[in-house]
């Protein structure tokens, strides 16, 4: 000290007062260094009894807890404290990644309004105000559930793109048999409020990596008409396959199983992978091969990634490579002239054929998934892509047959019960009149109240009027999409829908005659312009 004295009084520096501040660096160091261990050595003492479990959005535990976490508890053994949160967002949407509609301990209703959640206000649903617990590294929301205290974070992973949520309980317990417990119940939940529900997945040529496009309605099988035993057969297909993987690997078979829908458009090669996806209880992964960016190495990687129980589904696989926009029958399937303007080179897709049957049956391909592929011309489609092994049942798709029409009617419109019990007759609602046996597999609707009264007819009745609707189409000549538009049009007057239909189908071929006409027209202009 004397050393530093004598080096700062040429300097004429208050010896005194450095000395009092170098003391209060010293002990201010010397305190903090102190709380910081102290502070670090209790969270090891604390953190020591604790368990903790870390749940990623991208995962489906994440979707478990975070539906089951957002409930309203009524149970005693769990008292979730989402509506008591001291830091929380207001929120107007209340609809998890499931799609299902959910209500939490701490949603806000207007009083003096009746709890029809469907009901329209100036021709709008009314909103739901929720208080949802925000997210943030610091935020702990604690919840009591089995006899133990568990500690609840949800932070982002990633905080500069605004996704990826992550989910951290922590609980004092000796073993983790209350963390299964807890995970085991919400997947039980989770499973049951989603019966009803189809996840649908669509490919991320950017990233490379599958996204959460949607939970969507589950379409049962009896609302799918088509030609007697194909949906039996397909359906009865996949069960089998899915049955079947001690099967394949006894005997050295890849466990994969492939199906080639092919057929005019509007046939519903669609909607019946949708129904199969939700008599099977398995999701969609859509892959789309004329996407942006979509490449051989990007196409391994999303078929890598693909879970074992699953529908993958390829739409329009005739257009992977041509990029066309023409559907129609006479086209080629290569792109005319004024779609040439360097599509490949301007949206990045350098996906080839060889690329594309490695992704399919490669080392690296997937097993245990269900490969479904629609295209409307299949004489476009190469010989190695559609043989079996890739392609393993075909089906083919054609326009709406008589019987398909006689099947699609009695589908829209309801019909009695046979045999009605007598002492019910007079009590019954009209809701339960309304009620059609052949839909008895639909989940039930939300609404309290139908909104739209449609004439309930005996059986007989709708037996004759579907009759005589499928005596006025044409064989093989409209598409059931066509069929299905008209009947929207007409879903409250089964009568006039049948008095009408042959004056529609009249409608019909006049413009299908005029589009051909106007195409023909703009197809001479086009040649008569390169010329």
């Amino acid at each position: 000290m004397e050393t530093l004295k004598n080096m700062l009084s040429p300097l004429g520096m208050n010896t005194n007062a450095l000395q009092d501040t170098l003391k209060l660096v010293v002990i201010g160091g010397t305190v903090e260094t102190a709380r910081r261990i102290s502070v670090s050595a209790w969270n090891g003492f604390v953190d020591s009894f604790f368990l903790t479990a870390h749940f990623s959005q991208e995962d489906y535990p994440y979707d478990w807890l975070m539906h089951w976490l957002s409930k309203a508890r009524l149970e005693t053994r769990a008292q979730p404290a989402w509506g008591r949160s001291r830091e929380f967002e207001i929120t107007t949407r209340t609809v998890s990644r499931s799609g299902i509609t959910q209500s939490t301990t701490g949603d806000l209703d207007e009083e003096d309004v009746d709890d029809d959640e469907d009901a329209l206000i100036h021709g709008r649903k009314k909103r739901k105000v929720a208080f949802i617990p925000s997210l943030g590294k610091y935020t702990t929301h604690t919840i009591y559930y089995r006899g133990h205290w568990l500690r609840i974070t949800r932070t982002k992973r990633y905080p500069d793109y605004g996704h990826g949520a992550a989910l951290k309980i922590s609980v004092v317990a000796r073993s983790n048999d209350i963390l299964k417990k807890l995970v085991l119940e919400a997947k039980r939940e989770y499973e049951k409020d989603a019966e009803h529900r189809v996840h649908i997945f669509m490919a991320d040529t950017t990233y490379g990596c599958w996204r959460w496009n949607g939970a969507r309605q589950k379409r049962p099988l009896s609302s799918i008409v088509l030609q007697p035993g194909v949906k039996d057969m397909l359906l009865a297909d996949c069960k089998d396959f899915l049955a079947s993987e001690d099967w394949y690997a006894e005997r050295g078979i890849p466990f994969r199983r492939g199906y080639l829908l092919h057929g005019v458009p509007g046939s519903g090669k669609t909607s019946l992978i949708h129904s199969l996806a939700g008599e099977l209880g398995l999701d969609i992964y859509v892959v789309s091969l004329s996407s942006k960016g979509m490449s051989d190495n990007t196409l391994t990687t999303l078929m890598s990634h693909v879970p074992s129980r699953c529908i993958l589904l390829l739409e329009d696989l005739d257009a992977a490579f041509t990029r066309s926009v023409s559907r129609d029958s006479s086209s080629t399937g290569v792109p005319t002239s004024g779609t040439t303007t360097n599509i490949n080179d301007s949206d990045g897709s350098t996906l080839s054929l060889s690329g594309l049957l490695n992704s399919l049956d490669g080392v690296a391909a997937a097993e245990g998934r269900l490969l479904f592929a629609t295209t409307n011309h299949i004489e476009r489609l190469d010989p190695a892509l559609s043989r079996p092994g890739r392609m393993d049942v075909w089906v083919n798709f054609t326009h709406a047959t008589k019987w398909q029409a006689e099947g699609i009617f009695k589908c829209f419109f309801p019909s009695k019960p046979k045999n009605p019990p007598a002492d019910s007759t007079a009590t019954s609602s009209p809701a339960d009149e309304k009620t059609d046996i052949s839909q008895k597999n639909l989940p039930l609707p939300k609404r309290k109240s139908p909104g739209h009264t449609i004439p309930v007819l005996e059986e007989a009745e709708i037996a004759v009027l579907a009759k005589r609707f499928a005596d006025a189409i044409p064989e093989n000549e409209l598409s059931v999409a066509s069929l299905q538009g008209y009947l929207l049009k007409n879903k409250l007057r089964p009568q006039e829908c049948v008095d009408e239909v042959a004056e529609w189908v009249i409608q019909e071929r006049e413009m299908r005659e005029k589009l051909k006409r106007e195409k023909a027209e703009r197809e001479a202009k086009e040649k008569k312009e390169v010329r």
